[in-house]
């Protein structure tokens, strides 16, 4: 699992939590980048880990992984990461929603912040998914701040009880994966599932290498190689 950011403090908060989620007999690291922002809250943070994700992308094929899960609920790079490898390559919003679509019509996403929200509408909206999406809700958590778990229960539990009675939400997919500290306490307190992106996109990943399955490369071509210029791109080769 990479997650798509470089703070440290975030990376330590959730390393325990994803090795809880692991199925087992499956064998799971998690890592951080090296370089880029502390969170992923913008299109300019997305953009910014684009050279970092993708090199850790290649360095776990290379080094023998079975798959790649992208720990991100606003699916940064996806296409990109698996252009450029051959495993199974799985993200957070994606794999929540199609686990989603087996458990109800209508599903809201309550996520951390504004400009979150609206990547997650980009996104669905490339997906095509948004027929069924009831509401995109954010809970004014920056992601930094969401290891403060009361604070934060409470702020999405807000959202997602709006998202149930005014939207009409069968479902509530929550919109960061730095949430998952606190779906058990949400699934407590809502009558509707409550979908954790990162235990989503791990269960998927864990599936597709089960299964035998990656990406089609009719879809996802392979990169026309090329030369890349600038000193930060000095270690890149297709």
């Amino acid at each position: 699992m990479i997650i798509p950011n470089a703070s440290k403090d975030f990376l330590a908060s959730q390393i325990e939590e994803r090795r809880r989620a692991a199925r087992q007999g499956v064998d799971l690291d998690v890592v951080g980048l090296e370089k880029g922002p502390l969170s992923i809250e913008s299109g300019v943070d997305e953009a910014l880990i684009g050279h970092a994700l993708l090199s850790e992308a290649r360095r776990a094929e290379r080094e023998g992984y079975d798959a790649i899960v992208i720990d991100g609920a606003t699916d940064p790079g996806i296409r990109a990461v698996r252009e450029l490898v051959d495993i199974p390559v799985t993200t957070g919003l994606e794999s929540a929603f199609l686990y989603s679509f087996s458990l109800g019509d209508r599903i809201s996403v309550v996520t951390s912040v504004e400009n979150s929200a609206r990547l997650i509408k980009d996104r669905l909206r490339i997906y095509e998914f948004q027929n069924r999406v009831a509401s995109i809700r954010f809970a004014s958590v920056p992601v930094l701040d969401l290891h403060h778990p009361e604070r934060t229960a409470e702020a999405i539990l807000k959202e997602a009880r709006l998202a149930i009675d005014e939207d009409g939400a069968d479902v509530i997919v929550l919109g960061n994966t730095g949430m998952s500290t606190v779906a058990k306490v949400l699934r407590k307190r809502l009558e509707v599932p409550v979908v954790d992106p990162a235990v989503a996109g791990l269960t998927l990943a864990t599936s597709l290498v089960h299964m035998g399955l990656t990406h089609s490369r009719h879809c996802y071509l392979p990169p026309l190689e090329k030369d890349v210029l600038g000193d930060a791109f000095s270690d890149w080769e297709y």
